[in-house]
């Protein structure tokens, strides 16, 4: 099993497209946000359509994170005819889902994924901004364990002794390279400061406000692959 990104620019970036990502275990495709751009990247993927299954895990309800989650569950639903889960610690996503038009009873929604099939999804709340609550997620699967971190300005404690000690094997975190006035987000500074270069080659960073990634290989971190846009 392989983690698929589907993009890792932030939201301001949507040349690298929205920094979401997928994967499948047996017949359940399993999708991390779905943001603006996501559902162009994803409608027509074989994955998808094969399926028996369709879960999506939310971080938090920023655009760049939940902007075509509408589309995903229509098309879901009208064209292809498979089940789909909405998974998010908080009711808001059902009440955003209601504005969008869509019906409750096109999509069921779970507070936290019953973990089966050796996947499952353990939400952290992180720090993000002041008017929203924010989860990352500790994602373990059948052969990878990794964090996928939304969006965050830094890492969890528990995270890294987790990561420290073997239980995870990689990190996707949420990080800019561009200095803010009123940041919001994890930096590769912050990154530099808390990893060795022994560790840097199992963190990824995602989220990235302008393409750096011949930094990312120079500093010795982990540069996501994604998927190609045409296929």
């Amino acid at each position: 099993m392989d983690v698929t990104f589907l993009g890792t620019g932030a939201a301001f970036n949507p040349e690298m497209d929205n920094s979401n990502a997928c994967f499948m275990v047996g017949d359940e495709f399993f999708l991390l946000d779905c943001g603006e751009s996501t559902f162009g990247r994803i409608w027509n993927l074989p994955e998808l359509h094969r399926a028996a299954r369709i879960t999506v895990v939310v971080t938090h309800l920023h655009c760049d994170h939940v902007g075509s989650l509408g589309s995903l569950v229509s098309y879901s639903r009208y064209v292809l005819g498979t089940p789909i889960i909405v998974v998010h610690p908080l009711y808001t996503i059902v009440e955003l889902l209601d504005l969008m038009g869509i019906e409750r009873t096109n999509y069921r929604y779970l507070s936290a994924y019953p973990a089966h099939d050796g996947v499952s999804f353990e939400p952290v709340e992180v720090e993000h901004v002041e008017n929203m609550r924010c989860f990352g997620y500790l994602v373990h699967t059948p052969n990878l364990n990794f964090y996928f971190s939304g969006d965050a300005i830094r890492i969890p404690q528990r995270v890294i002794e987790e990561f420290r000690n073997g239980n995870i094997d990689q990190i996707y975190q949420d990080t800019g390279i561009e200095l803010s006035e009123h940041p919001t987000h994890g930096s590769l500074n912050y990154l530099e400061q808390l990893f060795d270069r022994e560790e840097r080659k199992r963190v990824f960073c995602i989220h990235m406000d302008r393409d750096y990634r011949d930094i990312l290989r120079e500093k010795g971190f982990g540069v996501v692959v994604t998927l190609p846009v045409d296929r």
